[in-house]
């Protein structure tokens, strides 16, 4: 490995205030000497920094390697570099590696965050930090089994409908009974009277969190879906099977009560892991909308992104009868980075305090190894700065998957839910409209 890191040195501008410097940071410009920002092995790296407008202010250059601070068990972070910029861009950083890495590099002033950048090198060596467990799918099937040993109840409460772009779709609110834990709980919608054995299948499950609008199923989200190519049957369901459309208070006394720290609770058993009720959600919904009579019988569509991501992974691996998977900044994904000494897939529990058998709880959930069992067609997405779903562990996953029609599309400026401001439009025109694309080609 070979680093260099370059000092450059510019005139301050005098009187500009704390929070002037703050809003003037979000300017800095990182830029890399190749765009994809994906490299070879002992291919140069050269990062170029550059300021729209200066600023009296001190940056710092902080590199890394691995992952984040925030993620324990990983090697420490190199100290913050001092580095001043001006207008014109000049390169900051520079390296050769001869192994894989996934390196995000951000300039900063008083500990903001201004911007960041990231690169991979050799991302097509990059595996899943765990051993899959002998018995992975032995032990899912028995779980399936358990599942639909209990005969589900629906509910299906019509929606009124009354806008004009609406005529000819019908919609639900849907609740399917689970024999543990909370039901199944969305929105359906499909076309009216639609043939038999004619429509695909669209599900779509949702990022992490519980009070927040993303979490939640959305009628309207349902219904664009069901509008896609001739039609399609739509199920829009939230994670955690709480009830849809309540005030928001329902939503932040679950956050801070029954479903508070959902994602780090302690890891004792497989069956405790508040995750495998999550997947199992997924199995439930899956097998009412294929049991649909207007169902063609060949597409099913499961899309994600973050916590949806991993879920997408999961009912992939789980069930054949998904064909098409959209798993954007995937989360439950690599699980086991750590072990390759670079950061995990979340959730972010403290890998030090793990003990061996939380571990090896955590193998069984991991979306790396659900992607091994499905030949769906696959599109993943990842960011090169996403903190939270490190770029090497969506690689990892994506390496192994068994589908021989795969794609990633991976962004230098993309952290976890969103690009730095300056490359949303070269985002949106690039990767967000190949997604879409491929979404409507699938249910065309």
């Amino acid at each position: 490995m070979r680093v260099r890191i370059l000092l450059v040195v510019t005139f301050l501008l005098a009187g500009v205030s704390l929070q002037a410097q703050r809003n003037l940071l979000t300017k800095v410009s990182l830029t890399l000497n190749k765009e994809s920002g994906v490299y070879a092995k002992g291919e140069t790296v050269q990062v170029y920094g550059a300021l729209t407008q200066p600023f009296d202010s001190v940056l710092t250059m902080t590199i890394y390697d691995g992952g984040v601070r925030h993620y324990r068990a990983i090697p420490d972070v190199p100290e913050a570099k001092t580095v001043v910029l001006t207008e014109q861009p000049r390169v900051i950083y520079e390296g050769s590696f001869d192994e894989a890495k996934a390196i995000m590099i951000s300039v900063a002033a008083d500990k903001t965050r201004s911007s960041m950048v990231g690169f991979i090198v050799a991302p097509e060596d990059f595996r899943p930090g765990y051993e899959m467990p002998k018995d992975f799918m032995t032990y899912w099937k028995k779980q399936k089994a358990a599942l639909r040993k209990s005969k589900p109840e629906v509910k299906l409460t019509p929606i009124p409908l009354n806008s004009p772009d609406d005529a000819g779709y019908e919609a639900f609110s849907i609740e399917i009974s689970m024999p543990e834990g909370n039901p199944v709980r969305g929105y359906l919608a499909k076309p009216k009277q639609a043939a038999k054995r004619s429509l695909p299948i669209a599900m779509l499950v949702h990022a992490a969190g519980v009070s927040g609008s993303w979490c939640r199923a959305s009628l309207n989200n349902a219904l664009r879906y069901a509008k896609k190519g001739k039609g399609v049957i739509a199920i829009d369901f939230n994670a955690h099977g709480y009830v849809e459309d309540q005030p928001q208070q329902y939503y932040v006394d679950l956050e801070n009560g029954a479903l508070k720290n959902y994602s780090t609770r302690p890891l004792t058993t497989r069956d405790d892991f508040y995750f495998r009720l999550m997947y199992l959600r997924e199995v439930r919904a899956l097998d009412y909308v294929c049991s649909l009579p207007e169902w063609d019988g060949k597409r099913a569509l499961v899309y994600g992104e973050s916590q949806g991501g991993g879920q997408a992974e999961a009912i992939a691996g789980l069930d054949k009868r998904i064909t098409c998977v959209v798993s954007n900044v995937p989360a439950l994904t690599d699980l086991g980075g750590v072990r390759q000494k670079r950061q995990s897939g979340w959730p972010p529990y403290d890998r030090e305090a793990l003990t061996p058998e939380g571990e090896k709880v955590l193998a069984y959930f991991d979306g790396a190894f659900f992607l091994q069992f499905s030949k769906a067609k696959l599109f993943m997405v990842s960011g090169f700065i996403d903190e939270t779903c490190h770029a090497a562990c969506v690689q990892a996953a994506y390496n192994v998957a068994k589908s021989k029609d795969k794609q990633i599309h991976t962004f230098p400026y993309r952290w976890h839910s969103g690009t730095n401001k300056p490359y949303d439009k070269v985002w949106n025109e690039t990767i967000g409209k190949a997604r879409e694309n491929f979404i409507n080609d699938f249910l065309k």
